[in-house]
């Protein structure tokens, strides 16, 4: 019996008059346009959200307070505002460059396609709450239920930028020419998205904690240039060789990711770094 592997990317349904090219930057504007959604959502709402249940399952009713008068879990609206002008857009565009890079070679559609990509989004975003040395989680008593609701936070991205992204291939419009306004809409995108992640990239490259998700989005980075140039030349389907390297260079990252992760979640939990 022979194995083979099925293509990860469905560009079946693009219309045969559609711009190559155009089609690659609408790809990569739908990345991005869904990690604003998420970002804003899941890293700026569901965040604040997610600080007021850690709060309630610590310290009840009897929240203390900070230094400036707050109590710690408390939804205020300026408090909210601030994570969601602050922290949304530097998540959205954290999320939409990781999932341009890595949602071709993630397996399914849809909901079964964010579903694989949470143990990634742990693995390799993870370190953006959980931080061992962090003096908030011996003041929350290391609960691991804390730990665990942060964890959880992580992994809804995968289902979430899965869904975002489904909806917008299903609404956007195709480019149709180098001419069209639609192309250069995406062009612009793409290109504001490249520098802005671009400079995410190189500051997750030089991290202790966030080497693995720099490493692993410019390894896999470069696999999906290689399928964007396959689809340019008239590939409808990413080639065997790219598909394995593709989901090869995620696994491995994956792992790095968790192999970076555990000491952190450890020492959160007061058990010491392992």
């Amino acid at each position: 019996m022979t194995m083979t592997i099925e293509p990860t990317t469905d560009i079946s349904a693009e219309p045969s008059t559609t711009w190559p090219a155009g089609e690659i930057l609408r790809d990569i504007s739908r990345g991005g346009l869904a990690g604003i959604v998420v970002g804003l959502v899941v890293a700026g709402l569901g965040g604040r959200i997610v600080m007021r249940i850690a709060a309630l399952v610590v310290f009840s009713k009897n929240t203390p307070p900070t230094e400036n008068g707050n109590r710690i879990g408390d939804i205020t609206l300026g408090g909210s505002l601030g994570l969601i002008v602050f922290v949304g857009p530097l998540a959205a565009i954290f999320f939409g460059v990781v999932w341009v890079v890595i949602s071709p070679w993630l397996p399914g559609t849809g909901l079964a396609k964010g579903l694989v990509a949470m143990p990634i989004a742990v693995a390799l975003g993870a370190f953006g709450l959980i931080d061992g040395n962090n003096p908030d989680f011996l003041f929350l008593r290391r609960d691991p239920i804390v730990v665990a609701i942060l964890i959880a936070l992580v992994a809804s991205i995968g289902p979430a930028m899965a869904l975002a992204d489904g909806w917008l291939d299903r609404h956007l419009p195709h480019a149709e020419s180098r001419e069209s306004s639609v192309g250069t809409a995406y062009l612009v995108l793409t290109l504001i998205g490249g520098v802005l992640g671009g400079m995410l990239l190189g500051q997750a490259v030089l991290g202790q904690q966030s080497k693995p998700l720099g490493i692993t989005v410019l390894v896999v980075g470069l696999v999906t240039l290689a399928w964007w140039y396959q689809r340019v030349h008239g590939r409808r389907t990413p080639s065997r060789a790219l598909t394995v390297a593709g989901r090869t260079a995620m696994l491995f990252g994956t792992i790095a990711g968790f192999v970076v992760l555990i000491p952190e979640v450890s020492g959160a939990l007061g058990l010491g770094r392992i």
